[in-house]
């Protein structure tokens, strides 16, 4: 018992020693028939803010597109919300969502 104990603790020591334990195994493809559904593409303006802000965000059957663009444009206009968008700007007022659309 002592022995498997310390052969798995050496084995442990040597993985963090090389780099940390091994990474894990890629996930499996989807299943046959399956596919990856496209993202929501959520078009945002704002008078502070050149030109059209594009944001991606997954898409979630039976819901209006409109909805999942909603916590993008709360957040960016909350001045305590902490998430990027829009290449990183800090202007939380004024933005409006301007369309909301499929990725092709």
């Amino acid at each position: 018992m002592k022995t498997a104990i310390l052969a798995v603790l050496c084995t442990i020591g040597s993985a963090l020693a090389a780099g940390g334990p091994p990474a894990p195994a890629a996930a499996a493809p989807a299943a046959a028939g399956q596919r990856e559904e496209p993202p929501v593409v959520c078009g945002f303006r704002s008078p502070g803010y050149t030109g059209l802000c594009e944001e991606r965000t997954p898409y979630v059957k039976g819901k209006k597109l409109e909805a999942l663009c909603q916590p993008i444009l709360d957040c960016l206009n909350d001045t305590q919300c902490i998430r990027t968008y829009c290449g990183n700007t800090t202007i939380r007022q004024g933005w409006v969502l301007e369309s909301a659309k499929r990725a092709k």
